[in-house]
């Protein structure tokens, strides 16, 4: 693979193994090293000796190429495994969750990665992350700039939409031709309705906008936890949808008001509508996917499934230090940035199969956060054992990292409010 990405183009002492195990497996200690520690590093663990300017040469766009193509083949070869309490699911062929994270970086990247201006960083980089609920397969892992927004990947990444999906995103990904063009795959969306989109009910042949001041009024003189209508979206689009409407807790109102204000203040706005504010009051969720597909009162617990991503972004973050990157050249970053998502996918796959098997023999959701911390801080050099030196063997690697986390990596429950594990069983056995 060094060879065919041109890595590699004649004997080297840096060969492609070297490398993963320079960058990869030494990804901790990247945020703080030196050239010429990393020079140190190679020849510490292979008697590779290599002055600090011709590693600095090797961080190059066949570095990154190489890299590239290691994470492809990775995520190519997942083998997607489903829980047993899933085998017989067929609702829907997957269901994709989708979000993106962004950290700064330096201001002298700006022209390659640049960032929001403004009050903001010159500087960021957004990393699109999707995968399957069901099996755990990673169906998007992708590195942009900061203003390549969510709405622009939607558009560019619906080739990875298959018939059957449902797709379960934020409603910053979901435009009204994001979702005509998932219906065109024969594909389901489950989102949150945008604030200005134009919503309308079919009244006697004539689309009448739906009163959300009025709407918001009934339900909370009538105590109308739910309901549902089917509407039309759009001034010109007319996209006929399910439209469920769950009225919202106050203090979720108000912080939704109070964060509202603050920022049409700072864009100079003059004052939040009626309608804002009534629309505010409410949780408003459409789907194509029918009622026997998603019941009613299983929306909102469907929908909160989203925000397992979040967990793993913060796992990203606080465990495996993505976003704690130094001055660097462009190729070098980006080298060190593909160097963390195959640590990720790698740890990904091993949590992804432990889980799995807590789940089926014990009937109890792992902590994904426990057992990442575990992967990273103290069962890193096993698997650099496994992967680069070959030492050890990996099934006996997963049986003993199985039993410690039927023992130590069980997720705990702090209050009555169910986990999102539960939530997802619920929706999927229900």
């Amino acid at each position: 693979m060094a060879s065919e990405t041109k890595f590699v183009q004649r004997k080297s002492k840096l060969n492609g193994q070297l490398f993963l195990d320079l960058i990869v497996f030494n990804s901790e200690d990247l945020k703080s090293q030196s050239l010429n520690d990393l020079t140190i590093a190679l020849h510490d663990r292979h008697q590779v000796e290599i002055t600090k300017q011709s590693l600095h040469d090797r961080f190059n766009e066949y570095a990154l190429a190489f890299l590239k193509t290691a994470l492809e083949k990775m995520l190519s070869k997942q083998i997607g495994a489903r829980f047993d309490l899933l085998k017989d699911f067929e609702i829907f062929n997957r269901i994709l969750i989708k979000d993106s994270t962004c950290f700064q970086l330096h201001n002298t990247l700006a022209d390659c990665y640049p960032g929001s201006g403004g009050d903001g960083s010159e500087a960021s980089v957004r990393i699109q992350f999707e995968y399957d609920l069901l099996s755990g397969k990673i169906n998007d892992l992708s590195v942009n700039a900061f203003n390549d927004q969510d709405a622009q990947d939607s558009l560019g990444t619906i080739k990875l939409t298959d018939k059957g999906d449902l797709i379960v995103r934020d409603l910053a990904y979901m435009s009204l031709e994001v979702l005509k063009l998932i219906e065109a795959q024969y594909a389901f969306y489950l989102c949150r309705a945008k604030p200005n989109v134009n919503i309308y009910e079919l009244k006697d042949g004539q689309y009448i906008k739906i009163d959300f001041v009025k709407l918001a009024k009934h339900m909370k003189t009538n105590v109308i936890e739910r309901l549902e209508k089917q509407v039309y979206l759009g001034s010109k689009d007319k996209i006929k949808t399910r439209l469920i409407i769950q009225l919202v807790p106050e203090q979720v109102v108000s912080e939704r008001l109070r964060k509202a204000a603050k920022y049409n203040k700072k864009k100079g706005g003059n004052g939040l509508s009626k309608e804002f504010k009534a629309r505010a009051a409410l949780n408003l969720f459409i789907t194509n996917a029918n009622q026997e597909q998603i019941p009613t009162k299983d929306v909102w617990q469907l929908y909160t499934l989203r925000w397992q991503i979040e967990l793993m972004f913060k796992i990203w973050k606080s465990i495996c230090s993505i976003e704690k990157v130094k001055k660097v050249k462009k190729e070098r970053l980006e080298c060190y940035i593909y160097s963390k998502l195959l640590l990720i996918v790698l740890l990904w796959n091993i949590l992804w199969k432990t889980a799995k098997l807590l789940f089926d023999y014990e009937k109890k959701p792992m902590s994904f956060f426990k057992a990442s911390k575990t992967l990273l801080k103290v069962k890193l050099k096993d698997l650099r054992n496994i992967f680069v030196l070959r030492k050890h063997d990996l099934q006996d690697f997963m049986g003993d990292f199985y039993n410690l986390s039927r023992k130590k990596h069980i997720l705990e429950k702090h209050s009555n409010v169910p986990t999102s594990f539960e939530r997802m069983m619920h929706f999927l056995t229900d």
